[in-house]
């Protein structure tokens, strides 16, 4: 799978049903060096698409699928 199909994929938390945007909207935290992926730092929006409090860091592990229109991931 290339970037560019997963890009336009929702970000679902599914402990909470909250949707956290797109994955272009994200930031992938990796290691320089090996190229792990180690986590996605995605905007908290608080009341709509427009305005959020902060970014989630999204560890690798927490996702549970990446799905043909969405990526599910689990908050703890």
């Amino acid at each position: 799978m290339l970037l560019s199909e997963i890009g336009d994929k929702e970000i679902i938390d599914i402990s909470k049903g909250s949707m956290h945007g797109r994955l272009w909207d994200a930031e992938m935290l990796f290691d320089e060096s090996t190229g792990v992926i180690h986590s996605l730092s995605v905007p908290d929006f608080q009341g709509g698409k427009s305005r959020y409090k902060e970014d989630l860091q999204l560890p690798w592990s927490s996702i549970i699928i990446v799905g043909e229109d969405t990526i599910i991931f689990k908050s703890r």
